[in-house]
């Protein structure tokens, strides 16, 4: 098997490579890094949407300054950019990974600089051999006299500096090589051990400033395994006010995977149905435009007249296309089915907030909940096309963009009323309570506890299993905390039950002699959880053992549901355009239309395609639009009974302070191993994976074993398919081994297409492969049951570093196969020392190679972006074909897996440690491999990569522990290297040094176990120390903010000294618009006074420059002409990739701190609920048309259902029948964007 491999064969065969073959290949990969850096440098400052997104189509405060145009001050620029302002713009986990490389530069530097001036002359000179210009493998094959190893390994090229050239006499130089490594093994540790006290206090300054501590994210903690009699909100309330500050609000889970199971449908049928109608719309158009050209032709050959000039057509297509623009930035359009689920401007939203409260108070008591949900989430959805919203309210772009469809994807820049293309402010902006008694939130400590509406209620709970939460709920402003008075009458922190029966606090039953496992009589019952004494009943209803054992059992479906009976969603009369007054049927045949063919069964996967005459074929109009609307009328109602629903043993629960929640995980919070645990916190909303909410702990475990198992197979067994890509390409191997393949070698030109086929299918499949591996890993994370996209990336970066050391440095350094090794070490333990210490040597060459190929392909590839270029300038143009599609590709910004990215890295630098004493030289590659990709990641973090959400750099500590991997097989086979040592006479010469390396493994072992002994809890948790300066400084940036939304007059000091303290965020248009930008009302501004010593010659300087002008100065200018124009085009096309970026983010920040206390409170107070609950109903966003065909659609949806939001407004086709927009979809919400 591992000879098959082509990664162990080339690491053989690299075995004493000379310099000259060293250098070759070194060239031949310095070529392709130069191409791709060449092209790099001159596109990115063409391309700005795929080279620098991150300087305009960003919130302005994670925009950058546009780097130099030259390359010498792009790389200055690089090296002055701070790290507080990395952070600030890039966040904690692209910090912490650009620090890791930097931290592996401080680490091989001084290893360098010290190792090699010292080992290589210790190995070289005297040595076995001098031979640097053959190559060991070719030039020594026959030769019995050239210099061996001790191994037996002929010596030769760059294996002249390295372990094995010393000669046995010389055994005592080896004393050179132990000291070294000792004092690399010092130094690391010692660089690590500094590392995890930087990143402690990073992230601890990170956790504690005052922009953080105001998200739900700080002060939230997930606990999971709450058991029955505890899982309420009253007892959870009643059991964590203990914690300083008390609760601010409890959201309980519940299983609502049939309802995600709905949503994720109605999404499927909602993208295919949009798609439909876009190619029914534009099959219409292009039949139009066919019967024109027909009409003009037949036309012209009855006049006779000339076809129309090339100059004519462009001039057609121009005005076609600014029409279409026009149609565009006016948002003009129709729209049925709109709920008002985003308010058009603010009059509406406070309108419909009245609205629905007025309901409310003239319903019964389910009606609140249908109240909240309509109106609420108007609020919370956001002012996706309001005055002041995301679009409608961006600044007024109408500059001309000619000919720029294809660049900016289809967006057509809005052009808005004067009085809505005012800048927003933040000050301008608000978000209407539901209740206008709400309280005030001021500072981030919070208030006390606001009261819930009944709706509210049971999206948190069941009334059933919630029961007298009034009498916990109370509310208590800040002034009624400073007020004495007020301190003394009310009792503020912890709660207790009332206890009516004090003998019920004792066990009075008396266990019987054979009953072991009961406590002796006397003691103190089990707690009694707040309210339960109110039921007299048990928390949950009787179950069969069926039941029991569904809700138990993982993989065969959870607890049942209550059917409900659900109205029909559609008028069946109107499903298919029978009338025959449909626009669509002037221009195409009802057979033209889209259709699809449905599958036999609910389990079968979508992407499967349907045979005939096995699958019913049905128009995908008419079957999407009955569907759409059922499913929307089916999640409408069902998110309004959320209680039907059963509750899961998890809670949110959000403390007042943030050192409560912190408390809250690290105390022993339940009286039972492993009941309400684990607790995490720091937990983002829109980072939480919210169909394993759903999973038990029974399955969690299972399925963790089994992921487990699969990614062990996988390491062992996955050499088999490499091995199957590289026997793809010796033909004549497969041809002796499988005879039926002979017919590819009796005819040239099928044996020529076999060879070329050879020769590129092993590489494409072993790259295909190599990409599945993290692809597979991370399905695998989720599957195991991970609750966040964080805790999925810690799973996946410690499974896929796993991988790759085994894979990419075991197995090619030690010539063997997975299933081998463990066979070997089996059946003698001790044989690992042997066997690194025989094989490593004789690899090293090939890692030479591996690490500065890899880079150079590497850097030069993150910087030339060639997926981006790829998926823009092809993969969009041919299937981004609906407004959404390209509103989505123009707005998305490229993202990092860090689970998946970090490990990479991770075993580059194990892999130089590993080599830094054996082959010194290795550290020169690892200081290049590591500076290159540290300037390509800087650059790709600052410009390009936007990451939405931060994990708090929780991987960095990891990967720093996955470090000390390089050094155990390092220590491990000097050990066994030492022992193969043997003086002149055949005898082992290096006991001492094998013995101290031993102790020195030892003793590093039991420093990483005290290292994470005590930094363990740090890594995730704030100490209380932090606690008073973060108060002091949430006061500070309270007053600040007060003042700056205009809340006071006065600027305190404190406000002055928190701004003065804060890095300069860009404010206005941003850094595009950063030097001398006027206004275009200032008339002063356009003022230009060489226009008019231009135009002041002389009449005889005119006629002199007549002749000139007729000849020469045509040609020269037709030359600048076309410079100009080029010129122009560029300058249209970034003003319109811009304009993106001012109508997403201008005037808009996406930060929680830009809201007021009582904006934050309506957003907060929906952080956690299931996203099931909070889903919208989507937009069905098709282009609209000259032939009225949207318009029709559009009425014969409404006629059809109630239940469809269908949309043409912002959007048209070009003269080419291309989709373009002006705006957002209808259902964005520009809320959805602030990270709680």
């Amino acid at each position: 098997m591992a000879d098959a491999d082509g990664n162990t064969s080339k690491a053989l065969g690299d075995q004493g490579i000379s310099l000259v073959g060293f250098i070759t290949a070194l060239a031949t990969s310095l070529v392709v890094f130069g191409i791709q850096v060449g092209l790099f440098l001159l596109l990115r400052n063409k391309l700005a949407r795929i080279f620098k997104p991150k300087t305009y189509l960003v919130p302005e405060r994670e925009r950058t300054e546009p780097p130099s145009s030259s390359p010498w001050g792009l790389l200055l620029s690089l090296f002055r950019l701070r790290d507080r302002e990395i952070i600030n713009k890039c966040g904690l986990d692209s910090y912490f990974f650009l620090r890791y490389l930097q931290t592996m530069l401080i680490i091989f530097i001084p290893m360098a600089t010290v190792i090699i001036p010292i080992l290589v002359p210790i190995n070289y000179v005297d040595g076995r051999s001098h031979d640097f210009s053959t190559n060991g493998t070719n030039s020594t094959s026959g030769d019995e006299s050239a210099a061996k190893d001790s191994q037996g390994s002929p010596i030769t090229g760059l294996d002249t500096l390295a372990w094995g050239n010393v000669k046995d006499e010389n055994h005592r130089r080896y004393w050179a090589h132990l000291v070294l490594a000792v004092l690399v093994v010092i130094w690391v540790c010692g660089v690590i051990f500094s590392e995890l006290k930087v990143y402690i206090k990073v992230r601890q300054d990170w956790l504690t400033t005052a922009e953080h501590r105001l998200r739900a994210s700080a002060t939230t903690v997930l606990v999971s395994g709450i058991p029955d009699k505890w899982l309420s909100d009253e007892a959870l309330r009643g059991l964590f006010d203990v914690f300083p500050g008390g609760i601010r609000n409890v959201w309980l889970t519940r299983d609502l995977t049939h309802l995600l199971d709905k949503i994720k449908k109605r999404n499927e049928i909602h993208q295919q149905l949009e798609a439909a109608q876009t190619e029914l719309i534009r099959m219409a158009k292009k039949k139009q435009l066919e019967k024109r050209a027909k009409e003009e032709k037949q036309s012209r050959e009855a006049s006779r007249s000339h076809r129309p000039t090339k100059s004519e057509k462009l001039e057609r297509q121009k005005q076609e296309d600014a029409a279409a623009q026009q149609q565009a930035e006016e948002g003009q359009g129709i729209s049925s089915g709109d709920q008002h689920a985003v308010p058009h401007d603010i009059h509406d939203a406070e309108d419909e907030v009245q609205h629905q409260k007025s309901n409310a108070d003239a319903s019964d008591a389910d009606a609140p909940l249908k109240g909240v949900k309509a109106g609420f989430s108007k609020i919370t959805g956001g002012l996706g096309k309001g005055v002041d919203g995301l679009f409608g309210g961006a600044k007024n772009i109408t500059q001309g963009i000619d000919d720029q469809i294809e660049t900016t994807n289809g967006f057509m820049a809005i052009g808005t009323s004067q009085a809505a293309a005012e800048p927003q402010r933040s000050t301008d902006r608000r978000v209407r309570l539901t209740d206008e008694d709400d309280p005030l939130r001021p500072g981030t400590a919070g208030s006390g506890r606001r009261k819930l509406s009944d709706a509210e209620d049971r999206v948190m709970g069941s009334p059933a299993t919630r029961p007298n939460q009034s009498g916990n709920v109370s509310v208590i402003s800040d002034e009624e905390v400073l007020n004495k008075e007020s301190i003394e009458m009310r009792h503020i922190g912890n709660t207790t039950r009332k206890a009516e029966n004090l003998d019920d606090m004792y066990i009075t039953e008396k266990a019987r002699w054979y009953e072991f496992w009961k406590p002796p009589e006397g003691g103190f019952a089990s707690p009694v959880p707040q309210g339960y004494e109110d039921k007299g009943i048990s928390f949950t209803k009787k179950k069969t053992l069926g039941q029991t054992l569904k809700g138990i059992l993982p993989f065969i479906g959870g607890e049942d549901i209550t059917t409900v009976e659900y109205e029909t969603a559609y008028n069946d009369d109107n499903a298919e355009d029978r009338d025959g007054t449909a626009e669509w049927e002037k221009w195409i045949s009802r057979s033209k239309r889209p259709t699809h063919r449905l599958p036999n069964f609910e389990w079968t996967p979508g992407w499967l395609p349907g045979l005939p005459f096995v699958n019913k074929k049905v128009d995908t109009i008419f079957w999407c639009r009955k569907e759409l609307a059922r499913l929307n009328h089916e999640i409408e109602v069902d998110q309004e009974n959320p209680e039907r629903y059963p509750l899961m043993k998890s809670a949110f629960i959000q403390f007042n302070h943030q050192v409560a929640a912190h408390m809250a995980c690290q105390s022993v919070i339940h009286h039972v191993p492993k009941h309400m645990a684990p607790r995490v916190v720091e937990i983002s909303p829109n980072d939480v994976i919210w169909d394993n909410m759903a999973i038990s702990w029974w399955s969690e475990w299972l399925r963790t074993a089994i992921t487990i198992a699969i990614v062990t197979g996988m390491i062992i067994l996955w050499a088999i398919p490499v091995g199957f890509t590289g026997s793809l390409s010796q033909l004549n191997s497969l041809i002796q081994t499988f005879s039926w393949l002979g017919f590819l070698a009796k005819n040239p030109t099928v044996w020529k297409v076999a060879t070329a086929v050879a020769g590129v299918l092993p590489a494409i499949l072993l790259a295909l492969l190599l990409w599945l591996v993290p692809v597979i890993m991370d399905l695998l994370a989720g599957f195991k049951g991970a609750k966040t996209g964080t805790q999925k990336n810690e799973a996946v970066q410690q499974f896929y570093f796993a991988f790759l050391f085994v894979q990419v440095f075991l197995i090619v350094s030690l010539a063997s196969s997975v299933s081998n090794i463990l066979e070997g070490v089996l059946g003698q333990p001790t044989s690992i020392v042997d066997t690194l210490a025989k094989k490593l040597p004789t690899a090293a060459n090939y890692f030479f190679s591996y690490m500065i190929l890899q880079a150079l392909s590497a850097s030069s590839g993150t910087l030339l972006q060639i997926g981006a270029l790829v998926d823009w300038y092809i993969i969009s143009r041919i299937f981004n074909n609906t407004a959404r599609n390209k509103w989505t590709t123009n707005t998305t910004l490229p993202s990092v897996k860090w689970g998946s990215y970090f490990p990479v890295y991770t075993n580059f630098a194990c892999i130089a440690l590993v080599y830094c004493v054996i082959t010194p030289i290795i550290s020169i590659f690892a200081i290049i491999t590591f500076s290159l990709l540290w300037v390509a990641n800087k650059y790709s973090m600052l410009y390009v990569n936007r990451l939405s959400i931060d994990t708090g750099g929780v991987l960095y500590p990891r990967a720093l522990n996955q470090t000390f991997t390089g050094l155990y097989v390092m220590e491990i086979a000097l050990i066994g290297l030492f022992f193969l040592v043997k003086d002149e006479n055949g005898k082992v010469a290096c006991t001492a040094q094998a013995i101290i390396t031993i102790v020195v493994a030892i003793l590093t072992a039991l420093y990483q176990l005290l290292l994470n002994m005590s930094f363990g809890s740090l890594f995730r948790y704030l100490p209380i120390t932090f606690e008073d300066e973060a108060v002091l400084r949430d006061e500070a940036f309270q007053r600040a903010q007060d003042h700056r939304l205009g809340l006071i007059d006065e600027d305190g000091d404190g406000a002055a000294a928190y701004e003065d303290s804060k890095i300069p965020h860009h404010t206005g248009d941003g850094p595009s618009d950063a030097k001398g930008r006027v206004a275009p009302g200032n008339r002063r501004g356009n003022f230009n006074p060489v226009r008019g010593i231009a135009n002041a010659g002389a009449w005889a300087v005119r006629s002199g420059k007549t002749t000139y002008n007729q000849t020469l100065g045509r040609a020269e200018r037709g030359i600048r002409n076309a410079a100009q124009f080029r010129n122009e085009r560029r300058r249209k096309d970034l003003e319109a990739q811009r304009a993106i970026g001012e109508a997403l983010y201008g005037g808009f920040h996406d930060e929680i701190e830009d809201l007021t206390p009582e904006e934050r409170d309506v957003l907060v107070q929906r952080a956690f609920v299931h996203s099931a609950l909070r889903a919208r109903r989507p937009t069905l966003w098709i282009p609209r048309d000259d032939l009225g065909i949207s318009d029709d659609e559009i009425r014969r949806t409404r006629e059809l259902s109630e239940h469809i939001w269908i949309s043409n407004e912002g959007t048209a086709l070009d003269s080419k029948v291309r989709v373009v927009y002006g705006r957002a979809p209808p259902d964005f919400s520009e809320l959805d964007i602030i990270q709680l």
